[in-house]
């Protein structure tokens, strides 16, 4: 009895340390800064883990560029030469023509240059997903403060007015107004609490992580990269680049199939039976061996097939070459347009903090001091409350708009 009393207990302890273990589990945060996300996504991200195995699968195709086929080993036995029975062994091998070995070769060197940047692509593209990610759950996080602090003064006003409503100092209408804009913020509130969940369940499966994500950097201006701005660095146009020097190598291989394969063998037999030596008949029984070289050259005669595998290689070639065109034509472009909407994004905020920020101080301060002497009603007091809190929200906006276009740029620019 006192055995199984003491398994239970044990089980118990177990139970609980398992649940406990299991709570801490749930509830595992991560607060991480941008850098230390980007960092996180690049290591932790199933797409570049799989591009990274890409890229290991072409190294290893490298090895196969090189290949010169099998090697034929033939066993001959029987009467092939007289009445006795004799054997023959060969060995022969087809090689490809040299030239076309050595352009394999550079189209494998080739092929696994084009996934690294592939690779690239990918990481850049995570980089600007997290980037632009992050500083949306910054702007959301510092308008849910803004939105706490017009809730917390909303909220005083709807207990303000429903006094006075109760002792007759003030009308319904008042009322109605303070406690629609409470709810108003209570609903916006919501809706940003709600945004902010998507936005960091994005966060996460980018990072590819079941922890809760805390965000700790600040919404802040960000600042473009340093040197000139230019598409030349953009791991798309780079990857597209490089698929022409992919075509224009595999239209060498293609080409060079024209040349004859080379065959060289080696034979040993026997040949049972009298030989002539110096005028003399010497018998050789089979453990005589003969021996001997092949060499010989195989040629196509039809050529349709293989021209017409040219043919489609030179033409996959020129198809590359025009998608690299347009792609510097495309990237360049949507790099002149971002940055024009920096630009007209740079004005906007520099509109806010130079004078709409300082207004809406103003505005609470002077609407404060009216209020209080009298100078103004409640519903007066009350709009110009909102206008400040909206000149400040929309100054949130536009800091963020500010900061996106500033990580596109870093995205076409390949600065990530």
């Amino acid at each position: 009895m006192f055995k199984l009393n003491k398994i239970i207990r044990m089980k118990s302890k177990i139970t609980v340390l398992l649940l406990c273990f299991a709570i801490a589990k749930v509830h595992a945060r991560q607060s991480l800064t941008m850098a230390e996300s980007i960092q996180l996504a690049l290591k932790n991200n199933l797409q570049v883990k799989a591009d990274e195995y890409v890229v290991q699968s072409y190294q290893q195709l490298q090895k196969t560029h090189s290949e010169i086929g099998k090697t034929s080993v033939t066993w001959m036995h029987g009467q092939y030469n007289s009445l006795n029975k004799d054997n023959n062994f060969t060995l022969a091998q087809t090689i490809p023509f040299p030239t076309v070995i050595a352009q394999q070769v550079k189209l494998g060197v080739a092929q696994t240059e084009g996934a690294r940047w592939s690779l690239s692509v990918t990481k850049n593209e995570l980089v600007y997903q997290v980037s632009s990610l992050y500083q949306q759950l910054a702007y959301l996080e510092s308008l849910h403060q803004l939105l706490l602090s017009q809730d917390s003064l909303y909220s005083g006003f709807v207990k303000a007015s429903a006094l006075r409503y109760k002792t007759g100092e003030s009308n319904l209408l008042e009322k109605t107004s303070a406690e629609t804009q409470m709810l108003e913020i209570k609903n916006q509130l919501n809706q940003n609490e709600a945004s902010i969940h998507i936005y960091k369940t994005q966060l996460q499966t980018l990072i590819n992580t079941t922890d809760s994500i805390t965000i700790t950097d600040q919404l802040r201006r960000l600042s473009l990269p340093d040197g000139e701005l230019s598409i030349n660095a953009n791991p798309i146009l780079l990857l597209s680049k490089q698929q022409v020097v992919i075509n224009k190598q595999n239209k060498k291989v293609e080409y060079g199939r024209f040349l004859p394969d080379i065959t060289v063998g080696y034979f040993n037999q026997s040949l049972t039976g009298f030989q002539r030596i110096n005028n003399d008949e010497v018998y050789f029984d089979r453990s005589k061996r003969f021996s001997g070289f092949q060499f010989g050259v195989a040629i196509p005669l039809w050529f349709v097939p293989q021209q017409g595998k040219a043919k489609a290689a030179y033409f996959n070639e020129m198809a590359s070459q025009k998608k690299y065109e347009y792609e510097q034509v495309s990237l360049n472009n949507s790099l002149i347009q971002t940055q024009q909407e920096l630009a007209k994004n740079k004005a906007d905020l520099d509109y806010y903090e130079r004078s709409a920020l300082i207004n809406a101080s103003l505005i609470l301060k002077q609407a404060q001091r009216a209020f209080q002497s009298g100078e103004i009603g409640y519903l007066e007091y009350l709009l110009a409350v909102k206008n400040a809190h909206t000149i400040r929200a929309s100054h949130l906006a536009s800091l963020n708009q500010y900061n996106q276009s500033i990580i596109r740029i870093q995205y076409f620019t390949g600065a990530n």
